[in-house]
């Protein structure tokens, strides 16, 4: 009996699913990559984006999210074939997805009220910023879409 026992529970606790590290859910409203993650130890959510040159917070979160900014040279354009300078953030401690910390070297923050009003629209989801292709490349996130998640390679 005892023999019995011990091999039901070593084949339930082996079949038991461990997730790779870096792995997160994506929340594909809006036809958007949408991540949850941490700012400075503050749950919030991103959006990961393959298009964007640089990771960019919403300026208008900084006191919750205790940061600030100042100006900077770095010119960026949009889709809108707008240009416009962004500000640097300063004080960016940690930005972390799925507990995996992914702070960039340089972070930036602009106004995104329109885009973070959308997204919540959408998805019911506040998001705090845009993870661009160096942090996406750094850290070797995948993406994969089919099945709505996020791998760290």
């Amino acid at each position: 009996m005892y023999i019995k026992t011990f091999l039901i529970i070593f084949i339930i606790t082996g079949c038991v699913p461990t997730r790779p590290p870096g792995y997160s859910e994506i929340d594909t409203s809006c036809d958007l990559c949408i991540v949850s993650g941490e700012l400075n130890g503050k749950k919030t959510f991103f959006l990961i984006d393959t298009g964007a040159g640089v990771t960019t917070l919403d300026i208008n979160q900084s006191k919750f999210f205790g940061f600030t900014y100042m100006d900077s040279d770095l010119k960026v354009g949009g889709f809108t074939n707008t240009v416009g300078t962004i500000k640097r953030a300063i004080g960016i401690d940690s930005i972390k997805i799925n507990d995996t910390n992914v702070t960039g070297e340089f972070i930036y923050a602009e106004n995104m009220t329109n885009l973070v009003r959308f997204v919540e629209g959408c998805s019911s989801k506040r998001i705090s910023g845009i993870i661009g292709v160096p942090i996406i490349k750094r850290e070797g996130l995948v993406i994969d879409l089919t099945n709505h998640k996020l791998y760290r390679n």
